[in-house]
């Protein structure tokens, strides 16, 4: 059976996704190292203390900003190895992605909070696009004829 068109679409968003990740993610990196050069640590730690928040150094948040932008290298990394799976039918790779668009409504709903709400709209279409292109009838019974043939080939 031929993949079917949803399909691919939808394997196309997650490379799409993976390359928003990645220049995210070196997006943030590149920020870290520059804030960590630059002495922002330093100033991002005074404002801290000026405001009365005497838990958290700027180094702390510096490092949180480089562990956020390695965790969506990380990210971006998976998307890629699970979309070429799911291209080829497999089925846990359309939970994987299933499970990172769960990740993504959720994630997303922070721009409501930074008030971007056009973006969380955005993100709200795409993630549900992404599921249905994954669940329509011919996206399911290609992945299912790929689980049969693969079970016949194991036995």
């Amino acid at each position: 059976m031929k993949r079917p068109i949803s399909l691919t679409i939808a394997v196309v968003l997650q490379w799409v996704a993976a390359v928003v990740g990645i220049i995210s993610g070196f997006d943030l990196v590149a920020a870290a190292l520059e804030m960590s050069q630059e002495g922002v640590a330093q100033q991002i730690e005074g404002a801290l203390v000026s405001q009365g928040v005497v838990d958290i150094t700027g180094g702390f948040v510096v490092d949180g900003v480089f562990v956020a932008g390695v965790g969506l290298l990380a990210v971006a990394f998976l998307r890629v190895m699970v979309a070429l799976y799911l291209a080829r039918g497999h089925r846990w790779a359309r939970t994987v992605v299933t499970v990172l668009v769960a990740l993504s409504l959720v994630t997303g709903s922070a721009y409501l909070f930074q008030g971007y709400v056009l973006r969380f709209a955005l993100t709200v279409v795409v993630d549900v696009v992404v599921l249905w292109l994954m669940f329509n009838a011919s996206s399911s019974a290609y992945i299912q004829s790929r689980t049969a043939e693969e079970r016949q080939i194991r036995s």
